[in-house]
């Protein structure tokens, strides 16, 4: 399959949660991750096979709960071209 980028946005909700606290831990498992990756103030970007993106956001919301949240809402944005897309690629759109 070809790999894929994915913008996401993890959100946790729950009483006494500090997201300031959160999303740092959530950029660490991105790291952790071995995927190639670029954190923007508003959402991360990774790339890599359907399967690996799906997991690693799977344990970005795992973080929250387990940080405390009762709940975590994701915003995923995925973009698949049947030869493979890149962040490499999308970002030489905007001159980086």
């Amino acid at each position: 399959m070809a790999t894929v980028t994915a913008g996401f946005q993890v959100l946790p909700n729950g009483k006494d949660v500090n997201t300031h606290g959160v999303i740092p831990q959530v950029i660490e498992v991105v790291k952790e991750s071995g995927l190639k990756y670029h954190v923007g103030p508003m959402e991360t970007v990774i790339e890599g096979q359907l399967h690996e993106v799906f997991a690693l956001i799977k344990l970005a919301q795992q973080v929250g709960i387990d940080a405390g949240a009762n709940e975590v809402i994701t915003t995923i944005k995925i973009h698949y071209k049947p030869e493979g897309v890149s962040i490499e690629e999308k970002m030489k759109h905007i001159g980086e």
